[in-house]
């Protein structure tokens, strides 16, 4: 995991992606370190679900980066695995669809001369190719003239590449690379196709039938236990306490949108589920913060707590911020305050001005004036939807 600074300081709130540091940027002395370092050093708490091309693409225009210190980085990465230049591609990927020439010239080095070349392309592909066709289309015919089929073809059996399914199937090379790629066997298409079936039809099956999948734990386990919830059927309860239902990971898959279709019939046995396992536990918390009430909200304010205390557990203080913003618990509200300026996983940001804004309105000025900025859409698109922004007062803005 990575380290965070100080969350009062410029780098601590740019590492987080807050809105306060793109505003604070242009003034910072030595700004623009920072922002490499952000680019080359993923800070990112969750690299699966939190957003940071668009904020960091809008800093280096703002500030007005070289981008030299970044091909440099990317020529010189040798891991086998991606993963760690995959937000660099990302920001370049952006700058490169806004029209930025040296972003191009950039990703078109990278294309030709980088190890992981379909990467560069792939994320060129989320950045909306369709603004750049010109751009686009040198691009991959450059990339394509330096690799040989084995090369080609050691993609397409990978098969994560978006880029080869959707614009290159026109050229000759990948189409006919597809074609001897194109050989499932007719039992699999029969599987998927009798799948997608019983998915449309899924509300006509008998009870019975669901309760057979849920039991013999096949792929449509899931499914049906979701639909024995959507029918509110109380048995969900009884398979989720059984431990030989569970995964290797020690879980129900479709658990939690069952007892969600439940609702406050699931409330009761919730609350015994707390003093249960792991799994149950976390449960209960989210059939609690969905349905319960007054009572509920020691159990609440302690599991805030407690993922305050712990990094590890930010992702999880999304789920009891959530029913204290339900049940407008102004308690909360120091606390609520003080997770959005300190957590690490930038996607819970959006449950805590939610939470903020249901619990004490006027409190969460300051941070949802801040939020218009923030490194993630939902939280944006929240700030924005609470209505016209407030001005920043002296005490939000540390320096």
């Amino acid at each position: 995991m990575p380290s965070y600074d100080d969350p009062t300081t410029f780098r601590g709130q740019l590492q987080r992606g807050r809105g306060i540091a793109a505003r604070r940027a242009p003034s910072v002395p030595h700004a623009d370190d920072a922002v490499y370092e952000c680019l080359i050093n993923d800070p990112r708490w969750d690299r699966q679900t939190e957003t940071r091309d668009t904020y960091l693409a809008g800093l280096v225009q703002k500030l007005d980066l070289p981008l030299a210190p970044i091909q440099s980085h990317l020529l010189a990465y040798d891991d086998d695995d991606p993963w760690d230049i995959g937000l660099l591609l990302d920001v370049l990927a952006l700058l490169t669809s806004a029209g930025s020439e040296d972003a191009a010239a950039v990703m078109r080095r990278y294309v030709t001369d980088g190890r992981h070349w379909s990467a560069a392309l792939n994320a060129l592909t989320f950045a909306d190719p369709l603004r750049m066709p010109g751009v686009w289309h040198d691009l991959v015919d450059e990339a394509l003239a330096c690799r040989d089929d084995d090369e080609l073809q050691d993609v397409v059996d990978n098969g994560d590449d978006s880029w080869m399914r959707t614009l290159l199937e026109h050229r000759p090379r990948i189409q006919a690379l597809y074609n001897q790629d194109d050989q499932s066997p007719d039992r699999a298409r029969a599987v998927r196709a009798g799948f997608r079936h019983w998915m449309r039809t899924i509300a006509d099956v008998p009870r019975e039938t669901l309760l057979r999948q849920v039991v013999q734990g096949t792929g449509r386990r899931r499914w049906a236990l979701e639909e024995l919830g959507r029918r509110r059927d109380e048995v969900v309860l009884d398979l989720i306490e059984d431990p030989s239902l569970r995964n290797p990971a020690g879980w129900i898959p479709g658990a939690p949108r069952a007892l969600n279709h439940l609702g406050a019939a699931a409330v009761p046995r919730a609350r015994l589920w707390l003093s249960g396992d792991d799994a149950l536990a976390e449960l209960a918390l989210r059939v609690l913060a969905a349905s319960g009430d007054d009572t509920d909200v020691p159990v609440l304010m302690s599991a805030l707590r407690r993922a305050f205390d712990d990094d590890d557990l930010w992702c999880f203080a999304e789920i009891p911020a959530q029913g204290l913003g339900r049940l407008q618990i102004a308690e909360s509200v120091p606390l609520l305050n003080a997770a959005w300026e300190q957590t690490v996983h930038s996607r819970a940001r959006g449950p805590f001005l939610t939470a903020l804004h249901s619990c004490a309105p006027r409190s969460a000025e300051a941070a949802a004036n801040e939020g218009l900025d923030d490194c993630e859409p939902t939280v944006r698109e929240i700030a924005d939807a609470l209505g016209k922004p407030w001005p920043l007062t002296q005490s939000s803005v540390p320096m």
